[in-house]
């Protein structure tokens, strides 16, 4: 249960920094600024919706990994990088769900944006802020119940998570029910434990509403 809890716990803030890193950063782009290409780049960063995470574990492993043609490439020029290019291991799993959970911030981030972001930015340079300033005090709390959405459909989907993080090795909630009913035949155990899952989903739930505030 301690190993469970920890690495549990490490996905979810990981995964959440991430995807709010990725998907508000995204939607800050293609919604604030002109540049060529941005019609087509507002429909490309919702692409990896249509791939499932454990498909990009093993696509990115299959590149990465030990094996792989990044690091073969590398020894054969005399660099070893297996030690700080590891992905089997806890932030590799995050880097994997950060990738392909963040078009869920982005895609109701910029909804928001569209909606807000832009009146609410200009209104706050009316009253003397700079453009980031403004961005941050007002257009980010302003459109707090779009983009925090987005964060809560993808921590689900990262406490939910079987096939990606079972791939990469990491025992979690999700791998730590299936080992006890399937494996050791535990009902009772798998029960528990996945009465302890739907109390992180709770949790999780809870700091959203307390971090409101008023």
């Amino acid at each position: 249960m301690p190993s469970l809890l920890r690495n549990t716990t490490v996905l979810l803030f990981g995964v959440g920094f991430g995807v709010l890193l990725l998907g508000i950063s995204c939607a800050w782009l293609v919604s604030f600024y002109e540049f060529p290409l941005r019609g087509v780049l507002r429909w490309l960063l919702m692409l990896p919706m249509a791939m499932p995470a454990y498909v990009l574990a093993f696509a990115l492993l299959g590149v990465f990994d030990y094996s792989g043609g990044v690091q073969t490439y590398l020894r054969t020029h005399g660099v070893d990088a297996s030690a700080w290019l590891d992905l089997r291991s806890d932030w590799g799993v995050v880097l994997v769900l950060s990738l392909a959970l963040y078009p869920y911030v982005y895609l109701l981030a910029q909804e928001g944006f569209a909606h807000l972001g832009v009146r609410v930015q200009e209104v706050g340079q009316s009253l003397g802020l700079s453009p980031w300033q403004s961005f941050w005090r007002v257009v980010l709390p302003s459109t707090r119940p779009w983009w925090m959405g987005g964060l809560g459909l993808a921590l689900m989907e990262t406490l939910a998570d079987f096939g990606t993080v079972s791939y990469f090795g990491v025992q979690t909630f999700t791998t730590g029910i299936y080992r006890a009913w399937f494996s050791l035949g535990d009902r009772i155990a798998a029960a528990q434990l996945s009465a302890a899952l739907l109390a992180f989903v709770v949790l999780v739930l809870t700091l959203e509403r307390m971090s409101r505030g008023r």
